[in-house]
């Protein structure tokens, strides 16, 4: 079974090498046999790839302690459920799960374009990938191979980090894992149109879906982090700016900013060297991601240990940016032909583009304070840390420019707004952010800061709203429907508009979240004799002592905690510690969450007489957190799903009478 698993990866690996060979004959000669044998080599190399990592799920299942890499994440008693995600759980099998999904995705874009006519690009897109699927192959052959036996075979294995034994982590690296990966298929056909000089918006149309699904699976993967960081770590907070975190931030900034300018490149065929750079920059901050996590040079609770196959991606990150930057650079006199430029600050390019200049300032923000340890132990031989004060003092104006500039952009027009149109269509948005501030002041929000984030929240909201009504509308007074008839067509017909809108508002109950969570956090610490009750704002804690209890892989204490809000019984909740048997123990914190507030325990220590200290910490509006990303994910599907040809078929004079609305109410 072992030998099969190694087999397979070296015969993808010499397989791998035949398609980059195969490629350059068929694109060189111009001959379709042997790029035809290529694209049939790929679909090898997925094959074998599949099972090579179907065989090492199956040895960490069977608990086959033979192997060097499942001795160090399982044991006998792990439940199968976290037995599978050993494959994933350390930088051998991660580095499979990687290659293997780009396997994946090479394969699916073979499957789309094989048969089309027209696919002259994909063997050129081929071969981008392929040479990344090669490099993988590369380091789990000869570099850190996942198969690797061990010299004495013990009884059962090390087990796995408790740590890692949490619902959050099944989801949380796969998720990320695939918008990593996902990124890599635009980089591909960019790197395609700058090879074969064809440069106009085509590979934009054709990974549209592409970068949409990577950024909506990245998305997911760093709120699943920061979900697993919330109910595990034991801290409170969802986000504290650790150098891996950054590592999953930085090219979801740039990604974000890649999917709002590629609009401009649509629409009004602008921004075109930008774009190649903005998707060069998000699969080279991936890389760089993986370097930093898996070189050793930096210490977080989510890096692997000191390796050396860190600095082998440093070398694979800085040759594939060379070329990247070489093919724009070389091309760069024929990207700016014809190349329209903005016709007024007040534009819905010009907003497009303060929105890409933020992003681009988040991301290097996040990327300086990443490195800046490591430049200040190169230069003074003294790592200076940088913590959570840096980032948030930086970051926080970022953000909220960035969300002004979400308020502004849905009412401008393309090519220039009149200052008439703007001031009319400013005027109920910002008469409801101006109406908001009472609110939020009698509601004791009184910080600066933190009242701009709530007002322009409610700007955004109403922009948004203002949109959907303007469409709704066209249908009512032009087609005689009724509003819910109306809006159903709105949103049917133009999905990827109102999909679009949608995120924004999902984004918008994001920073709601955020920064209640970030402002009017509060949390501490009491000191609890059994039957002995504490007030903390509405609530009342009664602690009623210790519960022990065992498990198969762990045993633990539980301090049992009667929580009544106002008066009224809400439940029971059980913070614990948790010992198991080949780990360091951890805090298990519990949390009784609602759309207005979490309450979070943390059982901090005790003493023989069941005395405790209970750490209670209240996180305003976190929930909303979750429930926009559900929203953002929601807008982001709806955006993409292909439409019926039944409902392609709409008449012209409707999208004439809406686009009309629209210009008038932006003149």
């Amino acid at each position: 079974m072992i030998n099969l698993g190694n087999y397979s990866l070296l015969i993808s690996f010499f397989l791998s090498l035949l398609v980059c060979i195969g490629l350059l004959f068929g694109i060189k000669r111009k001959d379709g046999r042997f790029i035809e044998a290529s694209y049939r080599g790929a679909k090898g190399v997925f094959f074998f790839f599949t099972i090579a990592t179907s065989l090492l799920i199956y040895v960490f299942i069977n608990d086959d302690f033979r192997i060097e890499y499942v001795v160090s994440y399982s044991d006998i008693s792990l439940p199968i459920f976290y037995k599978i995600t050993g494959l994933w759980a350390g930088q051998k099998g991660s580095l499979l799960f990687w290659g293997w999904l780009l396997s994946l995705f090479t394969f699916i874009t073979i499957k789309r374009d094989e048969k089309k006519v027209n696919s002259f690009f994909l063997p050129y897109v081929l071969m981008c990938l392929n040479l990344m699927v090669l490099f993988f192959l590369f380091v789990i052959n000869f570099v850190t191979p996942p198969f690797e036996l061990i010299a004495r075979i013990p009884k059962d294995g090390n087990g796995l980090n408790p740590l890692l034994q949490n619902p959050g982590m099944v989801f949380h690296p796969p998720t990320l894992y695939l918008g990593y990966v996902g990124f890599t298929v635009p980089f591909s056909f960019a790197m395609a149109a700058l090879y074969t000089g064809d440069l106009g918006d085509w590979w934009i149309k054709k990974t549209r879906a592409w970068t949409l699904f990577s950024w909506v699976l990245l998305t997911l993967g760093i709120v699943f982090g920061g979900w697993w960081a919330y109910s595990e770590l034991g801290w409170g907070g969802v986000w504290a700016w650790d150098p891996v975190e950054n590592a999953s931030l930085m090219p979801w900034f740039t990604a974000t900013a890649f999917l709002h300018s590629v609009m401009i490149q649509e629409r009004r065929g602008m921004m075109k060297v930008w774009n190649l750079f903005l998707i060069l920059l998000t699969f080279a901050l991936s890389i760089f991601g993986t370097f930093i996590t898996r070189s050793g040079i930096i210490t977080s609770v989510h890096a692997f240990g000191q390796s050396s196959v860190g600095y082998v991606f440093l070398g694979f990150l800085l040759m594939m940016v060379a070329l990247g930057t070489y093919l724009i650079l070389t091309r760069y006199e024929k990207l700016k032909e014809k190349n329209p430029r903005i016709e007024s600050l007040l534009s819905k390019e010009s907003s497009f583009l303060y929105n890409n200049i933020l992003f681009l300032g988040l991301a290097f923000a996040t990327f300086w304070g990443t490195i800046f340890p490591l430049i200040s132990e190169a230069v003074k031989g003294v790592k200076i840390s940088v913590g959570p004060v840096f980032f948030n003092t930086v970051n926080s104006p970022l953000f909220l420019a960035l969300l002004i500039v979400m308020a502004i952009c849905p009412l401008l027009a393309w090519r220039r707004t009149s200052s008439k149109g703007a001031l009319r269509n400013f005027i109920i948005p910002s008469s409801m952010m101006i109406a908001s501030l009472p609110l939020l002041y009698i509601l004791g929000i009184r910080d600066f800061l933190p009242i701009l984030f709530y007002a322009f929240s409610v700007f955004v909201l109403v922009s948004l709203s203002r949109e959907f009504y303007i469409g709704t509308r066209a249908g009512v007074k032009h087609r005689g429907e009724n509003w819910m008839s109306s809006f159903l067509n709105l949103i049917t017909k133009n999905r990827r508009r109102y999909g679009g809108f949608t995120v924004h508002v999902g984004v918008i109950m994001m920073v709601i979240g955020l920064a209640s969570y970030g402002f009017y956090q509060f949390k501490e610490d009491f000191t609890l004799m059994p039957g002995q009750d504490v007030t903390v704002k509405n609530y009342q804690l009664k602690y009623l002592g210790l519960q022990s209890f065992k498990e198969s892989n762990y045993s633990g204490l539980g301090a049992i905690v009667d929580v009544y809000n106002s008066g009224e019984f809400e439940g029971t909740l059980r913070p614990e510690k948790r010992f198991y048997k080949k780990q360091e123990p951890t805090t298990e914190v519990a949390i009784m969450n609602n759309y207005k507030e979490d309450l979070y325990l943390i059982l901090g220590g005790w003493e023989q007489n069941n005395l405790i200290t209970l750490t209670v910490v209240i996180n305003p509006f976190l929930s909303w957190l979750w429930i926009g990303t559900g929203v953002v994910v929601f807008g982001a599907i709806w955006a993409v799903i292909p439409r019926r040809k039944k409902e392609r078929e709409v008449d012209i004079i409707e999208k004439d009478i809406l686009l009309h609305l629209q210009e008038v109410e932006g003149k």
